[in-house]
């Protein structure tokens, strides 16, 4: 019953319960900030790769903890990644006014 609310509704709750905090598009995102009054600057994918190689791996393999943060930096800002990004961070930036 759970997996089917989670399926059907728009934002992947299961219920009033759910404690899984809630995910957002990039696009989503901008909006948000958009309607907070500021323009988006950047949205970056952030732990594009990081989760899925193995820890033991990063922590013993000569160099590959270096390697993997600039894997990491080259996909944060391709579109392509952010869908599979474990989180997204968006620069918001303030509007300029007119006030002269």
């Amino acid at each position: 019953k759970e997996a089917r609310q989670a399926l059907d509704d728009p934002a992947g709750r299961w219920g009033e319960g759910d404690p899984v905090p809630r995910r957002f598009s990039a696009d989503q995102l901008s909006q948000l900030v958009g309607a907070a009054g500021a323009d988006v600057g950047a949205v970056h994918g952030v732990r594009v790769f990081a989760d899925l190689v193995p820890g033991v791996l990063v922590d013993t393999e000569p160099g590959a903890f270096q390697e993997l943060l600039k894997l990491e930096a080259a996909a944060a800002e391709l579109p392509a990644f952010h869908a599979v990004a474990t989180q997204l961070h968006v620069l918001g930036e303030k509007r300029a006014t007119d006030e002269a």
